[in-house]
């Protein structure tokens, strides 16, 4: 057998020059799916990174001077994914055994197309902008334009935000396979809508659903006339081969992925300076400050279902829940122990996800947590893992190493009896969310304390609200400070804010107007 001609390069595909080849298996039965899939080469990934470098500048003037077309060519995406849409969810289904209704054929593949249309309806926006500003009126852009065109024209200075000069490299994640794909996920459609090439690195437990999301792109980049070389698309590289791509020829990396690679990204990254918004880690603690039995009864009947939504494979999954005292730990322990017990077998991404599963939970109790749950699986298959509840006290958990984060479907609760939040937000870092559950009679001083001090360690700050739905919103903040992410200052959801990491502020002193891009005129 020989690797599917599955290697996007310049301006059509090709069968891979690789001796090194990769297959899928299904979490849903353990087979081995037959398709082989190529390890690009250095080569290849040379090849790539020539052709999408040679379309960034087409990119960028189509971002500066014509943005609609760009949004033209989102839509077409969106198009090609419909049309292709009842194959590309039973390849996701069957490489991840995510279910086909809701979750991916509903849920995620309308978030996928929501994000597209969004994408496209800011290109829209900016296309009015750049009329406007042709036409003598610039000030719609200053006012709207979300690369910020600031003039002065007394002392001759003016400045915007511009694309970068090299292309954007996007690695998705296992755990959507659709939405956060390196094909057509937030992160590309933010690097495409704001005037880049991208090159696109496809996950390896979901080699083939990869492939029928590059040639969905692909089809929309021929059908709109789109620079040649602006989407190049491999199934898998060798990490070392990445790196060189990254140091030779990238302008930034978006990469959703565990704190390991996300890490090895981001130290290759700033060896020579490229922007890396990295999403990698993060446990998501839930503070309960209330101790009355309707508000603990509540916060616990909403971690219950927050922390076992989706097998618990989300990034937002809220791991930690912080509770004051021994008493109100032991109430939430015996609501939830048998629940957790009553919940069928959790089948996870992958046979390995699961064994790191398996791991994280015993690595848990040698520390000490109490495990509250049956750990044994009632149905056969390597990707099977049961749902685990476990308890500690914090000053034993922070000893003993407890609070990295596991993978699937885990609850971890902690009783602080004296420990200050302070104290755990040193040991865990930043966090994508943190939560703030409180009673209704809570004193408004109080719980504003309590916000204050929250408020530093996360991106997005929740009360009385579990973490694991991320709003496709303007105002949403999918980020968080490090090792959350790479970037604090950044988010990965919400269009425009999200296209703000790839662009550069360029600044024009004594340049004419008409030698200008159209928003500075």
């Amino acid at each position: 057998m020989t690797p599917r001609a599955h290697v996007l390069i310049g301006d059509g595909w090709r069968e891979s020059d690789s001796t090194r080849s990769f297959m899928a298996v299904s979490p849903i039965d353990d087979q081995v799916l037959t398709e082989l899939y190529p390890i690009s080469t250095a080569a290849e990934l040379s090849a790539m990174a020539a052709a999408a470098r040679a379309a960034q500048p087409s990119m960028a003037r189509l971002a500066l001077h014509e943005p609609g077309r760009i949004g033209t060519f989102l839509r077409r995406i969106a198009a090609e994914l419909e049309d292709a849409k009842s194959a590309i969810v039973d390849a996701a289904h069957r490489e991840t055994a995510l279910p086909a209704e809701p979750r991916l054929a509903t849920v995620e593949f309308g978030r996928t197309l929501l994000q597209l249309e969004q994408a496209a309806a800011c290109c829209d926006a900016e296309q009015t902008a750049v009329d406007r500003a042709m036409a003598g009126d610039p000030a719609l852009g200053e006012r709207l334009s979300w690369r910020r065109p600031r003039r002065d024209e007394a002392a001759g200075v003016a400045s915007m935000l511009e694309p970068l000069d090299r292309p954007v490299l996007s690695i998705g994640p296992n755990n959507f396979p659709l939405a956060y794909h390196g094909c057509v996920g937030g992160d590309t459609v933010a690097a495409f809508a704001s005037g880049h090439a991208v090159i696109a690195k496809g996950h390896p437990l979901h080699p083939g659903t990869g492939v029928l999301l590059a040639e969905c792109v692909h089809r929309a980049v021929q059908a709109t006339g789109m620079p040649s070389g602006c989407f190049q698309f491999m199934a898998h590289a060798d990490p070392a081969e990445l790196a060189t791509l990254i140091e030779s020829s990238i302008g930034a990396v978006a990469f959703t992925g565990s704190r390991r690679a996300g890490l090895a990204i981001k130290a290759t990254c700033d060896r020579v300076g490229v922007p890396a918004f990295l999403e990698m880690s993060s446990v998501n603690p839930v503070w309960l400050v209330a101790t009355d039995p309707v508000s603990v009864d509540a916060c616990a009947d909403a971690w219950l279902q927050s922390v076992t939504l989706g097998a618990g494979q989300f990034c937002t999954k809220p791991g930690l829940l912080l509770v004051p005292d021994r008493a109100t730990c032991d109430r939430i322990v015996s609501r939830l122990a048998p629940r957790f017990n009553a919940l069928d077998d959790a089948t996870l991404l992958s046979i390995h996800g699961a064994g790191e599963f398996r791991s994280g939970v015993e690595r848990l109790c040698s520390a000490g947590a109490v495990l509250h749950t049956d750990p044994s699986t009632r149905s056969p298959g390597g990707a099977r893992a049961r749902a685990a509840l476990c308890s500690a006290d914090a000053s034993t958990a922070l000893r003993a190493g407890m609070l990295e984060e596991v993978f699937g479907p885990l609850g971890l609760v902690l009783w602080l009896d004296g420990v200050t939040p302070e104290s755990i937000h040193a040991a865990i870092g930043g966090q994508l969310t943190t939560g703030l559950w409180c009673g209704a009679d809570q004193p408004q001083e109080a719980v504003s304390s309590w916000l204050a001090r929250l408020r530093p360690a996360c991106g997005r700050l929740l009360m009385n609200k579990m973490p694991t739905g991320v709003a496709v919103t303007e105002s949403m903040v999918h980020g968080g400070p490090f090792p959350a992410t790479g970037s604090a200052a950044h988010t990965a959801v919400g269009l425009p804010t999200s296209m703000l990491r790839f662009a550069a502020r360029r600044c024009y002193d004594a340049v004419p107007v008409q030698f200008r891009p159209p928003l500075l005129r």
